[in-house]
């Protein structure tokens, strides 16, 4: 998940608008209404940022960002050209690329979880996230959806012509459409350089909102480097090649992720994404292999727990997971790139599916195989022998693709903590100092902090889960009922699911960081 959090924490809600072609007569219009009317101008802003354009029966049409646009569309609505259409990734592209987002550095950490839930456990519980992080994504969908009313084309067009002429606003769309559209053109839009995201808890909770996500995005950021500085640190005690000392053996893949922040330009080290994809591909290759030759298909036979042993058991199995799919707070960068973007829920349900499936082989069947011979008490890269060349080979390999993934979030976290500091673009020394000093304090908490799986662990259950299941439902009834006035007498099935949801998630996710932080504490004094 750390390639698309990086990009979610970089990214703008301002990219440059798709430019359409149209008559110069209706284009000339359109603008000096715009800037007659400030509900149209909002209106039209958002069609451009969010790249979607309603067509006459509620088509959808989609830009991405403004690298091609539409060639000249007809009065109804449609491009008068099929081969000019605007590019975006479909519906298997995005499915991919959410099964992508999931199959991370933290698959390295669900035969953990696999040992901790018990088999049946892990199979429904697996189901369950999955169907959890699809309500909660639609959520955010509701949320964004409700700070911009889906209005036709033809009912825009014809009120901006009105307009045009009588110079008096103009009401379009529905009532309720119509007030969300007042009520926003009236609310102070969010800083520049706010995510999609973080603009949606921004017009939820306001400043307040903004603050909660960047601080829970700024914590997540900084413990998944020491995450990162652990797990290089585990790959590197099980090498039998070695420096001699274990602080200089710290210290240089330190050395390496801290001179790499610094980089003017480190979107080079976004092309690695494929190595690391393939290593961990050999990575689990090698490891089903090595459970073939120490135990053949003996394990499958074996008697196995199929319910966590207790409540700290569950809560482990319950952070892992939930670390696992985290794709709730990435959902509009998916929907902003799709060709269609309302064919993101059936994207979702494609990739939720197909992570569900790997999830289910990569813990329960790597578990199953090295039942007889192995327990899973921290990452499943344990499992390889020390004195193997082909061991070796993969913990190098993982070394290598980490040390050159931890400055993709190194990055983006010195650019939230400078933005907090007042740094400016142009004091090079003040950002070098910041992002040495990050790394710095990462490596330094990471030689106390406990196993990587442990820190994974810890991380979903609090940070993954506030951002993805207690935010979104909160967001969602904030939104709803400060945009309507009759708020307080309705209250719908979809209402009831949300506060549903949000008192789930709260508790949950009181208990299980309470918990899994408990066992992180019992982990380091051992």
């Amino acid at each position: 998940m750390t390639s698309s959090i990086t990009h979610d924490i970089t990214s703008t809600t301002d990219p440059k608008p798709p430019q359409i072609v149209r008559h110069s007569k209706e284009h000339s219009t359109m603008a000096t209404a715009a800037e007659q009317q400030p509900l149209v101008k909002l209106e039209l802003d958002r069609r451009a940022q969010s790249s979607i354009i309603y067509a006459d029966g509620e088509d959808e049409i989609s830009c991405t960002g403004g690298k091609e646009s539409c060639n000249a569309e007809s009065d109804d609505g449609s491009c008068n050209n099929q081969n000019n259409k605007c590019h975006g990734s479909s519906v298997v592209q995005t499915a991919l690329n959410m099964t992508k987002l999931c199959m991370g550095t933290g698959t390295l950490a669900l035969p953990f979880a696999a040992e901790k839930g018990g088999f049946i456990f892990n199979v429904v519980g697996l189901a369950l996230i999955a169907v959890w992080n699809y309500y909660c994504a639609n959520c955010v969908l509701r949320c964004w959806d409700c700070l911009h009313p889906r209005i036709k084309r033809g009912d825009l067009d014809s009120d901006i012509e009105r307009s045009s002429s009588a110079r008096q606003p103009q009401d379009y769309g529905s009532v309720e459409d119509q007030e969300r559209l007042q009520q926003l053109d009236n609310r102070k839009p969010p800083p520049v350089g706010t995510t999609s995201y973080a603009s949606v808890a921004w017009h939820a909770a306001g400043p307040a909102g903004l603050l909660v996500v960047d601080l829970l995005m700024l914590l997540l950021m900084v413990m998944l480097i020491i995450a990162y500085e652990v797990a290089m640190i585990s790959f590197i005690d099980d090498m039998p090649i070695t420096t001699g000392s274990r602080k200089i053996d710290i210290i240089i893949p330190s050395v390496i992720v801290a001179l790499l922040s610094c980089s003017p330009d480190v979107s080079f080290l976004s092309k690695f994404s494929i190595i690391g994809l393939l290593a961990l591909a050999l990575s689990f290759i090698v490891i089903v292999w090595q459970g073939l030759v120490e135990n053949g298909l003996t394990g499958f036979q074996s008697t196995m727990n199929l319910w966590p042993r207790n409540l700290t058991d569950a809560s482990s199995w319950f952070g892992v997971v939930v670390f696992g799919y985290g794709i709730v707070p990435f959902i509009l960068n998916f929907h902003e790139s799709m060709k269609t973007p309302k064919h993101i829920g059936l994207a979702m349900k494609m990739g939720l599916i197909l992570v569900f499936f790997g999830y289910i082989i990569i813990s329960s069947g790597v578990r199953m195989l090295f039942s007889p011979s192995h327990s899973f008490d921290g990452d499943v890269l344990q499992a390889l022998p020390t004195n193997s060349w082909l061991a070796l080979i993969v913990r190098l390999l993982m070394t290598f693709v980490v040390a050159m993934t931890a400055p993709l979030i190194v990055v983006p976290c010195g650019e939230m903590i400078e933005g907090k500091l007042r740094i400016g673009v142009d004091e090079v020394r003040k950002r070098i100092a910041v992002r040495v000093l990050l790394c710095m304090s990462c490596t330094g908490l990471a030689e106390y902090a406990p196993g990587f799986v442990h820190i994974v662990s810890f991380i979903g259950c609090f940070c993954v889960s506030i951002v993805g299941f207690v935010l979104p439902p909160l967001f969602c009834i904030q939104l709803k009922y400060s945009t309507r006035k009759d708020s307080v007498a309705k209250m719908d099935f979809i209402s009831c699911c949300d506060v549903g949801a949000l008192v789930i998630g709260i508790i949950t996710t009181i208990l299980t960081s309470t918990m899994t932080f408990g066992e992180m504490r019992k982990s380091q004094q051992q």
